[in-house]
């Protein structure tokens, strides 16, 4: 079984161990490597989307392209994403409900995620879904600029 990464919202995980965590695989885009649960344990699809977004980064960004500055910032918004939904309960998707037969209500504060043809709530263009690393991806074409090929 693979090895599972450390969970982002551990007092003992540093903005520096996110950055070596992420280093790891440094030619992959920036969202498969946050979706790698052997990387970092617990990101998913939503939460990766969300966090990309507020950090102004596009998801097919290779992680070696990624400054700093805003790897540093896609920490600090990873983790307050993070501790937003577990304090709204989750995403619920479909007829899911936690032990108490509440609904997560964490997409109600979603920016980009399910957001397809709506405009983004910082520039204004219209969110768009493309394929990332597999997944269906919500990003804003003006704020998450591609990559800079070579």
């Amino acid at each position: 079984m693979k090895r599972v990464g450390p969970e982002p919202l551990e007092d003992d995980f540093t903005v520096d161990l996110f950055i070596e965590r992420l280093m790891q695989r440094q030619n992959s885009p920036i969202k498969a490597v946050l979706l790698d649960q052997s990387v970092l344990a617990g990101v998913g699809n939503i939460y990766a989307d969300e966090a990309l977004f507020a950090a102004k980064i596009h998801p097919s960004t290779p992680v070696k392209k990624v400054g700093r500055t805003k790897l540093v910032a896609l920490y600090s918004d990873l983790r307050r994403i993070l501790n937003l939904a577990i304090d709204s309960g989750g995403s619920t998707d479909r007829n899911y409900v936690n032990a108490e037969g509440k609904k997560g209500s964490y997409l109600t504060f979603a920016q980009v995620f399910r957001k397809t043809g709506q405009p983004c709530p910082r520039c204004g263009a219209e969110i768009v879904k493309i394929r990332v690393a597999g997944r269906g991806t919500h990003i804003c074409p003006r704020c998450q600029k591609p990559p800079k090929q070579a």
